[in-house]
């Protein structure tokens, strides 16, 4: 295995690939904060997957302008087969990811640099600053900071999700805000199948966090994730079913093939199953014999919905498309006040449509500060939720690993 020596800061070769399809709006600032980095050992390659706008002509002036950056014209066959296109052609120690249409700030590479040259983990993370139209935010999933060997990692990750009530993800599984020993990228990228469609950074995330051997992490805030209401994860799709079981197949049997297949790790992936499905098929849920993730929720009573992100826009119109229940009011954090002109006879329920189990408890307490009653209150329990409310083709799958 190839070992980091201290003092060869810009003797590490980081790999920095950039997959690009019609960003022409977004790649320059992308681009730009890469060439602006203070650590200068990067090899920068731009992998075009087919781009039918300006996108592959400003990569193409871009690598003019340095020497570092090599560009990949390719067809169109998605985020998969661009990545591997990409980690094809690293040669770094390790590898990174930006997305298009984010950008990173001037020393982030520098930091984690540091971090590499120090402790030589297979994966380091940081946390990332998550870009909305009129904020930002800062986002960590709560791991303390540290050089972590497998069984230890796990175990403070595992600690992490126990003490909450629903999904929460310690480290997440982004491939954008982590450096990767590259041939561990290298192996989980190009087994990951070209027909994942959504959630493609879970597929090769986590069999690399199960396969690793040491990880770093530090609570930096160095990426921007800049999240537009034209991705791919905001839209309903008709293929989304097909893509979910696919992502949960693929899932299952990167935690098989593990040496940490034990119980509280697939404890873990019943949860993140769970997320997936209702993030992305929350119709697989909700049905004429009642809803799985709010048992209470029945299709007699009336409810506002605490939320309005994807999962709360997609639940509000299942629920009007079967005309499951009755909703009065949508209302979040920004417009919560609207719940005091409400009687609280007009309403059962205030049904909070989140994952983030930190946030849901501030929702809780919000709601009670107005005076709702607890018991008014439904959220996603994980304590609810099992093998046997997942469909059958997941039921089938989950065997193998027992």
């Amino acid at each position: 295995m190839f070992l980091l020596q201290k003092g060869n800061l810009n003797k590490i070769k980081i790999s920095v690939i950039v997959p690009v399809y019609n960003v022409e709006k977004y790649i320059k600032k992308c681009l730009d904060s890469i060439l602006s980095q203070t650590y200068k050992s990067l090899e920068i390659i731009v992998v075009d997957d087919g781009s039918t706008d300006d996108s592959g002509k400003i990569c193409d002036e871009y690598a003019l302008i340095d020497s570092r950056i090599q560009i990949i014209h390719k067809e169109n066959e998605g985020i998969v087969s661009a990545r591997k296109a990409g980690i094809q052609r690293a040669t770094g120690e390790y590898t990174t990811n930006i997305d298009s249409d984010d950008w990173i700030e001037s020393n982030a590479y520098e930091s984690m640099v540091k971090g590499l040259e120090e402790h030589s983990p297979d994966m380091m993370i940081m946390g990332y600053k998550k870009e909305y139209e009129g904020f930002m935010e800062e986002c960590w999933g709560g791991m303390e900071e540290g050089l972590y060997q497998s069984e230890d990692f796990w175990g403070a990750f595992n600690n992490i999700v126990s003490k909450n009530a629903f999904f929460c993800q310690p480290v997440d599984m982004s491939l954008w805000n982590k450096m990767i020993r590259t041939e561990l990228w290298k192996k989980y990228q190009l087994a990951c199948p070209d027909y994942l469609k959504k959630n493609v950074d879970d597929a090769v995330i986590y069999p690399c966090l199960l396969n690793m051997k040491s990880i770093y992490v530090e609570k930096g805030f160095y990426y921007h994730y800049c999240v537009r209401k034209n991705s791919i994860l905001w839209k309903k799709q008709n293929q989304d079913y097909s893509y979910f079981l696919n992502l949960a197949e693929h899932l299952i049997l990167s935690l098989k093939d593990s040496s940490v297949n034990n119980e509280r790790n697939r404890q873990f992936l019943l949860y993140k199953i769970f997320y997936h499905m209702i993030l992305d098929v929350p119709e697989k849920l909700l049905g004429p014999k009642g809803c799985a993730i709010y048992p209470n929720m029945t299709p007699d009573v009336n409810i506002i919905i605490y939320g309005k992100g994807v999962f709360a826009a997609r639940l509000e119109k299942q629920i009007k498309g079967m005309k499951y229940c009755n909703i009065i009011d949508n209302v979040d954090r920004t417009d919560i006040e609207r719940i005091r002109s409400i009687e609280e006879k007009e309403f059962d329920y205030i049904v909070i449509a989140i994952f983030n189990a930190t946030i849901v408890a501030d929702a809780i307490k919000r709601i009670e500060k107005i005076g709702v009653s607890r018991k008014k209150i439904l959220y996603m329990d994980k304590n609810m939720m099992s093998v046997d409310m997942l469909p059958y083709e997941i039921r089938k799958m989950w065997g193998l690993l027992i």
